[in-house]
C-alpha cells in the first residue's frame, strides 16, 4: 500500500511541475524597458506578447503589468530538424514579399551587381516570362541601376469569396467601409460570394488632361484636382476603422503614396501644388506630428541616422541648389524613397543610388520613435 501511494504521489508531482511550466508568467515592466528587451528576456516574440495583452503598439509605461505566453507556444516555433526550418524560412521571405506588394511598398526592384531575371522573380513570387512581360524585356540582360516593375497596378474589382465581410475587404485594401457601400450602391453590409464589387470611383477624365494628376500644367485644372486628392487623403486619416490596425509608420506610408503625382511647385503648399518640404510636411502631420516649414529647419529635427541603418519613414536630405538641406524626402525601403521632385513636377519616387542623389545626399533623420520602428521591423519579417 505504502509503495502504491508513493507512486500515485510522484506522478502527482509531475504532473504539477509540467503544468506549472506552462503557465503564463506575469512581468511588471521597469523604468528603461522595452518590448524587445522583455521578449528577448523570456525567449519569445514581439508579436506574442502584444497579442497576449492586446498592445496595438511597441510602448510600455513602467509599472504596466505583462502576460508573458507559456512555453507552449515558444516549443511549437522550436524547428524540428534542419530541412523543416530553412523551407519555413524559404516560406516566410515569399510571405514577407507578397504582404510588401499587397501594401503598395516595392513596386520597383532596383538590380543591383548579381542579380538575374530568376534570382528577382522568385524573391518576389513571379516567374521569369511574368517579369519580363510586365516591363516589356527581349532578352534577359539586366544593368546595374536598371528600376523592374514588380507589382501589377491595383484591381478596381474585387470577387467575393466565401467567409469575406465588408470590413475584411475594406481592411484588405484600405478603403473605409462607407466609402465601398456608395460606390457599389449597397444598402447593408452583407456580400455574396461570387459578388463583384468596385473598390474606387470611377472618374471622368478631362478633356484636356488624359491623365488627371498629370494636369500640373494646366492652370484651371489643377487647383481642383489637387484640393480634391488633399481633402480624400484628410478623410482617409479620419477613417478609424482602416487605420485602427495600422502602425503610425504603415499609417505614414499609406498617406505618402496617396499624394502620389499630386503637381510640385517651388514655395506651394496646398492647391497649386506641393514643394519638398510642405509634401513631408503634410504626410507626418496626417499621422498628428507637427513639422516645420523648410527641408532646412526639419533636418534640425530627429535623431540622426546612417545611410546604412535606414528604416522605412526616415526623412531624407539632400544638398541641391543651396549649401544647406534644400530637398527632403520619405524613405520607402529598398533605397527608393518618395518626394515631391522639381525634376519631375511631380510626386514621384526616385532611388538614392540614382547619379543625381547618390551624390547630394547629406543625411537622414528619424522623427518616428526608434523603438516602435524597431518593433514593427521585426514583426513584419516574423509574420
Amino acid at each position: 500500500m505504502r509503495k502504491l501511494y508513493a507512486v500515485l504521489s510522484f506522478i502527482l508531482l509531475l504532473t504539477l511541475l509540467a503544468t506549472a511550466g506552462y503557465a503564463n508568467t506575469t512581468y511588471t515592466v521597469k523604468k528603461g524597458d522595452t518590448l524587445r528587451k522583455v521578449a528577448k528576456k523570456y525567449n519569445t516574440s514581439l508579436s506574442d506578447i502584444k497579442h497576449a495583452n492586446n498592445l496595438k503598439s511597441g510602448r510600455l509605461r513602467a509599472g504596466m503589468k505583462l502576460s508573458i505566453p507559456d512555453g507552449r507556444s515558444r516549443k511549437k516555433r522550436e524547428p524540428v530538424q534542419k530541412g523543416a526550418a530553412s523551407e519555413r524560412n524559404g516560406s516566410s521571405k515569399r510571405v514577407s514579399a507578397e504582404k510588401s506588394l499587397r501594401d503598395g511598398e516595392g513596386a520597383h526592384h532596383l538590380v543591383r551587381k548579381g542579380d538575374t531575371l530568376k534570382i528577382i522573380a522568385r524573391k518576389y513570387s513571379l516567374t521569369v516570362n511574368e517579369l519580363k512581360r510586365m516591363n516589356n524585356l527581349g532578352k534577359g540582360r539586366l544593368k546595374v541601376g536598371q528600376q523592374l516593375l514588380v507589382r501589377n497596378p491595383e484591381p478596381r474589382t474585387y470577387t467575393v469569396k466565401k467567409g469575406d465581410s465588408l470590413k475584411k475587404v475594406a481592411r484588405k485594401f484600405r478603403v473605409s467601409i462607407d466609402e465601398l457601400k456608395e460606390i457599389n450602391g449597397l444598402k447593408d453590409n452583407s456580400l455574396k460570394p461570387g459578388q463583384k464589387i468596385l473598390l474606387a470611383k470611377k472618374r471622368p477624365e478631362p478633356k484636356d488632361a488624359p491623365d488627371a494628376l498629370s494636369a500640373s500644367y494646366n492652370r484651371k485644372l489643377t487647383p481642383v484636382i489637387t484640393s480634391e486628392k488633399l481633402e480624400e487623403v484628410k478623410e482617409l486619416s479620419k477613417a478609424d476603422d482602416i487605420l485602427s490596425e495600422l502602425s503610425m509608420k504603415e499609417r505614414l506610408i499609406l498617406f505618402a503614396k496617396k499624394m502620389l503625382h499630386l503637381p510640385y511647385r517651388f514655395g506651394g503648399t496646398g492647391a497649386f501644388g506641393l514643394d519638398c518640404s510642405a509634401y513631408v510636411q503634410k504626410a507626418y502631420g496626417f499621422i498628428g506630428q507637427t513639422l516645420p516649414r523648410s527641408a532646412r529647419e526639419q533636418f534640425r529635427m530627429g535623431e540622426s541616422v546612417e545611410k546604412k541603418d535606414l528604416l522605412t519613414g526616415d526623412l531624407v536630405f539632400f544638398k541641391t541648389y543651396a549649401s544647406f538641406p534644400s530637398h527632403v524626402g520619405i524613405y520607402l525601403g529598398n533605397n527608393l524613397f518618395i518626394h515631391a521632385s522639381s525634376l519631375s513636377k511631380k510626386v514621384t519616387i526616385d532611388s538614392l543610388e540614382s547619379p543625381y542623389y547618390f551624390k547630394r545626399f547629406i543625411g537622414a533623420k528619424r522623427l518616428i520613435p526608434e523603438e516602435d520602428m524597431e518593433a514593427e521591423e521585426v514583426i513584419e519579417k516574423e509574420n
